[in-house]
């Protein structure tokens, strides 16, 4: 329970900035996708996705606990970054693709709910829900 604590620690505030940075510049994330084709030849583009498999193997090897609704989350965030990112370094040009796709059929607006959700909820869970167990 508590690497699950300490990861909710981490993520949760990430999220919740994230969300707050789509809410306040929505325009950027949407010209950022529009971008995107460019960026696939990048030395950046090509060496990110390498990082966050090897973050998200970690997380996954790291954390196996499925005791709450907390760590369940954990695992799907490992799980989901492991195929977003072995997709990445596989089919970026079909990656790329999808995001355009998903752009303009606005899912930006459940991108946003998700990281305040989730955000919100990690925060809570692993600051304050954590100091009465």
């Amino acid at each position: 329970m508590e690497t699950t604590i300490l990861i909710a620690k981490i993520i949760g505030p990430v999220l919740l900035v994230r969300g707050v940075s789509i809410l306040l510049d929505r325009k950027h994330f949407t010209t950022m996708m529009e971008g995107l084709e460019r960026e696939i030849n990048t030395v950046a583009f090509s060496l990110f996705p390498i990082a966050l498999l090897m973050a998200c193997i970690a997380l996954a090897i790291l954390h196996t606990n499925t005791s709450s609704l907390a760590a369940i989350f954990i695992q799907i965030i490992a799980w989901g970054g492991m195929v977003k990112s072995s997709a990445l370094i596989m089919f970026p040009r079909a990656v790329v693709a999808k995001v355009r796709i998903l752009g303009r059929a606005g899912f930006i607006h459940v991108v946003w709910f998700v990281c305040l959700t989730v955000g919100g909820y990690f925060v809570w869970f692993g600051y304050f829900a954590s100091r009465s167990v």
